[in-house]
């Protein structure tokens, strides 16, 4: 059963870790990756549903405190997981998103949730590159997508490429509009 986490996220102000758990429940994945972990608040949140599924585990995968602006290190991510009694469905992996998305046969999934400080150049090369993954079934889950997400500061600042640019070519759907929104692509 989902219950509210108590860990820091941009998620946790507008509760997406139910959103992601209901997404878990309701895909019933067995092999899920996530890029973007920082202190683990999604990976609990999707680890609470493969318990109540009885199956799955997840490979979370960041570059910690390489990456330059908030990041974590591994050992936070670690603790939140064992404090929740998770541990048996999450393996944390050191590892880039680019890296991976050139040799997806890597890890294989049916479920990829993605949170790097998304714009759209990072959900369309994702979207690209992984289309034959979508097509067979695999969902493709991530941070952003709305409107009010692309006006985020740092994306206007940088001149990032709005989410909200590639929802044509993707189809992803907004499956919760609360910044900072959580968007899905699936077959």
């Amino acid at each position: 059963m989902y219950k509210n986490i108590n860990i820091e996220s941009s998620y946790k102000k507008n509760n997406l870790g139910k959103t992601l758990y209901d997404l878990v429940i309701k895909h019933k994945p067995y092999n899920i990756v996530e890029f973007g972990c920082l202190y683990g608040y999604s990976t609990v949140a999707m680890a609470m549903a493969l318990r109540d599924l009885g199956r799955g585990k997840i490979i979370s995968c960041d570059i910690w405190d390489r990456y330059q602006y908030k990041n974590s290190t591994l050992d936070i991510p670690q603790s939140n997981i064992q404090n929740n009694n998770l541990s048996k469905y999450v393996e944390f992996k050191e590892m880039d998103f680019w890296d991976w998305l050139n040799k997806p046969n890597l890890i294989p999934f049916d479920f990829l949730h993605l949170d790097i400080s998304n714009t759209g150049n990072i959900i369309h090369d994702a979207y690209s590159k992984l289309k034959p993954y979508i097509q067979d079934g695999a969902l493709l889950a991530f941070e952003g997508g709305s409107y009010q997400r692309d006006q985020e500061e740092w994306m206007i600042k940088y001149n990032k490429i709005p989410i909200n640019d590639v929802q044509e070519l993707t189809n992803y759907q907004i499956v919760n509009p609360k910044w900072p929104s959580l968007s899905i692509i699936k077959k």
